[in-house]
Parts: structure tokens; C-alpha cells; sequence
């Protein structure tokens, strides 16, 4: 982005609602194994991130068929963009080399073209992608919600990227955040019915889960001013003891100190608490989490203000 843009405040609520997700991982599968024009079975849009994957193997495949050249020239055309997917290419000396918009080839992805509109630089988060591959989450342009040559509708972005042959193939979905973060809770809530804490935390750290380019996201957006208040995923024990926070210092404390009384509306099928659901005068100045009750044990991801 352009450094005289501005944050909308959709786009910057939408990192804040996401990101709060960083301890909750996507549990989708890679690489599909087929080539352009081999007979697969195509994920459903539906299934934006298993689409991604789909979308990046197909360009993979697509490169190894037909060569570096002719891949280019396909992904470097505005017709080769599929609703709000469409490819990225960086070769080995981090340069752009595929993408629908001319502007953006030809610039090393560690500078403003690897940089949001909020000011995080993700460029290094792609750049340390491997073959498994990497969820990269950002905000940026979705071509699919504007005009080709506007600004177009800034929403976040989770990217996939997987490194080839030197080369790094990406693309990505823009999230709905008011469906995602609920499905990762729920999700993220499964695997706590099914294994405990020892599930649940192989869930989280999974290096190709969504929390894995989460968790960098949500610390660039704590330490600046872009959002007022905090972010981040908590899990709190029956007890009320908070198990989990992006705050190594709130481990141990009272998840009803921190968020107030409102936290014990939580129900097993989920839903959001604010502010509003406190009494007058009692926690957070502004809260948005999504909790959702597992035998008395909360898992929940959202934001908080507690400043004056």
C-alpha cells in the first residue's frame, strides 16, 4: 500500500476480531497432488481456506506443466483472477514477479508491497515459508470487493504460501469475521472435548495452522496504536484460572478480573459478550469476545479495552 492511505475501520476491526483468534488453528490438509488439468476433486468456495490450498497447487502445477514463463504470464493477467482469489509469485531474491497488478511486480516483498495498510510488514512472515507451507494473515486489497485500478475494499487477508523450486506460490481468502472466529472457537472446542488440554494445544501450535502466522499479527497490533484496547485467545479454567493468553503475566489470574462478571454468559453452543453485558462501571471500557462454555472450562478469542 501507498504510505498516505489510511486504516478503515472495518479493516482494522476485522485484524482485531481475527487475529484474537491466534490460538485457534485451521485444521485443513495441503497439497492435493494433482496436476493442471488432472481430474480432482475441487474443495467447494465454501471452504475458503481448503479452496486456497487448492488454488496454490493447482499454480504449482501449473509452473512444473507448462514452465516459469507461461505460469507467469497466465497469473500476471487481471483474467486469471477466480472471484477474490488470485496468485502471487516471489522469486529468490524476494522480488514480486507474479500478480495481477502490474504495480506491485518488480518490488521486493520485504518492502511497502509486503506491508499492510496498518503498517505490518508481513513480507518476512511469507518469506519464511517452507514447502508444507504457512498461513499468512494481513489486510489488503480484495479485487473481488472494488473496482481493477480503485483502491478497491481493504479486508483482511489470510494468505497461504508454500515455497517450490526457490519460488514462493501464494494466494489467499478474505475473511468473513463474524463466521470465522465463531468456526475456529467451535473447532478449537472440538478438540478439547475429544483430547483436553493436550489436544487442544497440538491443535494451536500446528506450524501450518492458522495460528501460526496469527500470533505475529496480534503482537505487531498490541504493541502499536493502531486499535485502542488488546487482543488475544484465552482459555480460563472452571476455576475461572486463566490457562492461556498472548500476556504471559495474565497466566494464573482471574479471566473475571480481566473481562468482568459478563464472562460467566458463556454457553456451550457460544456467542459473543461486550461491554454492555457487565454491570455499569464493572470490567473492560470496551469488550468483543466470542466465548463459548466447555463443561465450565472457556475458550474464547476477542478484545478488550481496560484503559481510562
Amino acid at each position: 500500500m501507498s504510505a498516505d492511505l489510511k486504516p478503515s475501520k472495518l479493516a482494522v476491526a476485522a485484524v482485531a476480531v481475527v487475529a484474537a483468534g491466534l490460538l485457534l488453528g485451521a485444521g485443513c490438509s495441503g497439497d492435493t497432488g494433482a496436476g493442471v488439468g488432472d481430474e480432482v476433486a475441487v474443495p467447494s468456495k465454501s471452504d475458503p481456506a481448503s479452496y486456497t490450498k487448492f488454488v496454490v497447487d493447482q499454480a504449482i502445477a501449473r509452473y512444473e506443466a507448462d514452465g516459469l514463463d507461461a505460469a507467469l504470464a497466465h497469473y500476471n493477467s487481471p483474467a486469471s483472477i477466480d472471484d477474490q482469489w488470485y496468485v502471487f509469485v516471489v522469486d529468490e531474491n524476494d522480488t514480486v514477479i507474479g500478480h495481477y497488478d502490474p504495480n506491485r511486480r518488480g518490488l521486493d516483498v520485504k518492502g511497502w508491497v509486503g506491508t499492510d495498510i496498518n503498517g505490518y510488514n508481513f513480507g518476512p512472515e511469507m518469506l519464511a515459508a517452507t514447502e508444507a507451507g504457512r498461513w499468512v494473515p494481513y489486510v489488503y486489497v480484495n479485487p473481488a470487493a472494488g473496482t481493477l485500478g480503485d483502491e478497491g475494499t481493504f479486508e483482511l487477508k489470510n494468505a497461504w504460501v508454500v515455497r517450490h523450486d526457490g519460488l514462493l506460490f501464494g494466494s489467499g481468502w478474505y475473511i468473513n469475521t463474524e463466521q470465522f472466529v465463531p468456526q475456529l472457537i467451535s473447532e478449537s472446542a472440538e478438540h478439547f472435548r475429544r483430547g483436553g488440554m493436550e489436544a487442544i494445544l497440538e491443535f494451536y501450535n500446528d506450524p501450518q495452522g492458522v495460528s501460526a502466522g496469527l500470533i505475529p499479527t496480534a503482537e505487531y497490533y498490541n504493541r502499536t496504536d493502531t486499535l485502542d484496547g488488546y487482543f488475544t485467545g484465552i482459555i480460563a479454567a472452571p476455576s475461572g484460572e486463566i490457562l492461556t493468553h498472548i500476556d504471559p503475566g495474565l497466566i494464573g489470574s482471574e479471566v473475571e478480573d480481566l473481562l468482568g462478571p459478563a464472562v460467566r454468559k458463556a454457553t456451550a453452543e457460544g456467542g459473543w459478550i461486550t461491554a454492555e453485558d457487565n454491570p455499569a462501571g464493572v470490567g473492560p471500557r470496551t469488550m468483543r469476545v466470542w466465548f463459548i462454555d466447555v463443561e465450565g472450562t472457556l475458550i474464547g478469542a476477542g478484545w478488550y479495552d481496560n484503559s481510562n
